[in-house]
């Protein structure tokens, strides 16, 4: 009976395939793409310090916000949110409305309220944090931007005008002069240098010529505080494709690990897997029994995991956890 579980076991790794991200994914959708790649991750740019993928709390608000992309620079903290959207956009009575390409008319709100929703919960939590600034600097010094990616949106006038927007087309105009290699470093250096002119631009438009610094030394508790913001759980599939959200359990054989319990064991390393999904490898492991056909690696310790052991995640922007077979997966990443 060991033999044909083994081949049972075998015969299901063998059928998962890889799941990559559509190919639409090198059009407008590779910013989008790479945030949720880089969850958590931090960088560098000049005098900038960018932040990804990160969850402010807000008592008052009753929940956390989610800021795709921070830019921290001495003069402004800048929040960034990352849209893929496509046909076309206008605002009609404050209300955000997108017409795609099939004629479908998709409602997302006041997306400029929703933004600002997101700068009060930011000044909140850098307040209990100990920033001492004053609430007023705080909100003046903190600018909510949206920027759309997407080449194939058709941006009303009116939307493309307004100091908050980014486009596609003014985003590309600074892609261009990034010689960076990777696509993931070109797109935030672009994003900085973005943010880093209008900072420029809006201080030559002030009475006395000049933007205000945050006092440096509150400008680096600044950086830190945001920097220690939780991020998204991810699922890094066989393959390319990422899914994001809140990790609820795993489960291997009878036993079920809570997140909590999982922080605890894994600290910050990834939650590894290790498939033998070569067909002759993994029969001759099967036949013979001779070493694993999965393992899943937590923390220092190493344990033996099946095609049935499966992982429970409350996806972003889905109505409750769903559960996902470990096979499919190379690597889970706590936030």
């Amino acid at each position: 009976m060991e033999i044909l579980n083994r081949l049972r076991q075998w015969s299901e790794i063998q059928k998962v395939r890889r799941a990559d991200e559509s190919p639409d994914v090198a059009g407008g959708r590779d910013a989008e793409l790479l945030l949720r790649q880089l969850v958590g991750s931090s960088f560098r740019f000049k005098d900038a310090h960018l932040l990804a993928g990160r969850r402010i709390p807000s008592k008052r608000q009753g929940r956390r916000r989610e800021i795709d992309l921070i830019v921290c620079t001495p003069q402004l903290i800048h929040l960034i949110e990352i849209k893929n959207w496509s046909g076309q956009l206008a605002v009609r009575n404050g209300v955000w409305l997108q017409t795609r390409r099939g004629g479908e008319v998709v409602d997302h709100g006041n997306v400029i309220q929703e933004n600002r929703l997101k700068r009060s919960a930011v000044v909140e939590y850098l307040k209990d944090r100990g920033v001492v600034l004053a609430e007023l600097f705080l909100q003046e010094h903190i600018v909510p931007k949206v920027v759309f990616t997407n080449p194939g949106l058709e941006l009303d006038p009116a939307i493309e005008s307004r100091p908050e927007v980014i486009s596609r087309r003014e985003l590309d105009l600074y892609l261009g002069r990034q010689r960076q290699k990777g696509l993931a470093e070109r797109m935030f250096s672009s994003l900085a240098e973005f943010c880093l002119d209008s900072e420029a631009s809006l201080g030559g438009a002030l009475p006395q010529g000049q933007l205000e610094r945050i006092p440096s030394g509150q400008y680096e508790r600044i950086v830190v505080c945001l920097s220690e913001t939780e991020t998204w759980d991810q699922l890094q599939f066989y393959g390319t494709k990422v899914v994001t959200g809140d990790l609820v359990s795993l489960k291997v054989g009878r036993k079920t690990y809570r997140k909590p319990e999982l922080v605890s064991m894994a600290g910050r390393l990834p939650i590894r897997l290790a498939w033998t999904r070569g067909w002759a490898w993994g029969l001759l492991k099967a036949v013979t029994g001779l070493g694993s056909l999965g393992s899943l690696y937590l923390g220092k310790s190493r344990m033996g995991v099946s095609p049935a052991d499966t992982v429970k995640l409350h996806a972003a922007g889905e109505i409750k956890p769903t559960a996902r077979r470990l096979v499919e997966l190379k690597q889970i990443v706590l936030g």
